[in-house]
């Protein structure tokens, strides 16, 4: 009877998010109706497209994102050999992933011919020596690098969206985190590698009313993906409209940036000119750098729409805000006011938040 009941709530808790995700949609489509039937707002749509871009172009650049995204690549490097190495040694043995050929398959579409024929080379030669085994000093190699990587996600998404002052969550809850983040990414891969080998769905695909899946259902997965990691690596909890719209639009310009960086390799550079077979290399950096400005982009974006009004003096001096604050409260008038804005209970949190960060 209680699992039955368990169950029944979560069920009711996932069609509330899909309610909830579903009514975010439909509003933001009544309101790109209005914008584009009514004269005036059609009128005001590009002003206020065109300021709300040069504002992210702001808080992207205050943010030094291209910076941190070259020190996520870095740290990404760090975890990609062992990871690829853990997915050679368990992939084999799932034969409805087919996952070895399927990989060659994207390798040889999306890198440059010489550049292919050596990473798929590599692949088979691990592949043969696999038989050696994954040990265990492979496999912390893998966690170290895999949870300094996910540290170092978390706190750049706390800074960005102006946590810096949040109390420290538990190792506990970090780890669930964590491994949650494996996990989620791991059925993700999955889902998406098998989803053409399953028998029912290989023959739905084949009619040709249905076809147009096979370009939505990488799209959709890639949202899933940034709406999670948005929503499960910061400490602190996003609105889900926020959610919702940040990870749709990263989405749209991870697309686009694909389309764009594939036409720039294939037509504008001679990268295999200059490295030869280890053409594949800075490629895959460039791809790897190119994918962490758009995913952080995307957080700075997801801050902007969680608190469209937030002033900068309030992310870059909270210390000096809770000062001014404090004064007036200390005015009887001002106290009044401000009973409406900000309760006491949150002010005394805030303050005792800094204390325990020592700066106060």
């Amino acid at each position: 009877m209680g699992k039955q009941k368990q169950n029944t709530g979560m069920a009711h808790q996932i069609f509330m998010w899909l309610t909830s995700y579903l009514r975010v949609a439909i509003i933001d489509m009544y309101k790109l109706y209005l914008y584009i039937t009514i004269p005036k707002r059609r009128r005001n749509m590009m002003h206020d497209v065109g300021n709300f871009l040069k504002k992210l172009h702001s808080r992207i650049t205050s943010e030094r994102i291209l910076k941190e995204s070259g020190s996520l690549t870095y740290i990404s490097l760090l975890g990609f050999v062992p990871f690829f190495t853990f997915l050679v040694m368990i992939a084999p043995d799932l034969p409805f992933l087919n996952l070895s050929e399927k990989f060659k398959d994207i390798v040889g579409k999306n890198f440059i011919p010489g550049s292919a024929e050596a990473i798929m080379n590599f692949m088979d030669e691990m592949l043969i020596r696999r038989r050696i085994g994954f040990n265990i000093f492979n496999f912390v190699i893998l966690l170290v690098s895999s949870y300094s990587l996910f540290r170092v996600i978390r706190d750049t998404f706390d800074r960005i969206l102006s946590m810096e002052l949040s109390v420290k969550q538990d190792l506990l809850t970090q780890v669930v985190k964590f491994f949650g983040t494996i996990v989620f990414g791991l059925i993700i891969m999955i889902v998406l590698f098998s989803s053409s080998s399953v028998p029912l769905i290989s023959r739905l695909l084949r009619v040709p009313l249905l076809r147009w899946l096979l370009y939505i259902v990488p799209f959709v997965l890639q949202f899933l993906g940034l709406m999670f990691m948005y929503m499960l690596l910061p400490s602190v909890r996003i609105k889900r409209s926020s959610l919702f719209r940040g990870a749709f639009w990263t989405t749209v310009i991870w697309v686009l940036a694909k389309s764009l960086f594939d036409f720039y390799i294939y037509n504008l550079t001679s990268v295999q000119a200059i490295y030869g077979v280890m053409a594949a290399l800075p490629i895959f950096l460039l791809w790897i750098y190119v994918n962490w400005v758009i995913i952080l982009g995307g957080i700075v974006l997801v801050s902007m729409i969680d608190n469209p009004d937030t002033d900068d003096l309030l992310r870059k001096e909270p210390h000096r805000v809770v000062r001014v604050t404090l004064e007036m409260f200390s005015n009887q008038k001002l106290n009044e006011r401000l009973k409406g804005d900000i309760s006491k209970k949150d002010l005394k949190k805030f303050i005792e938040a800094i204390e325990e960060e020592g700066d106060v």
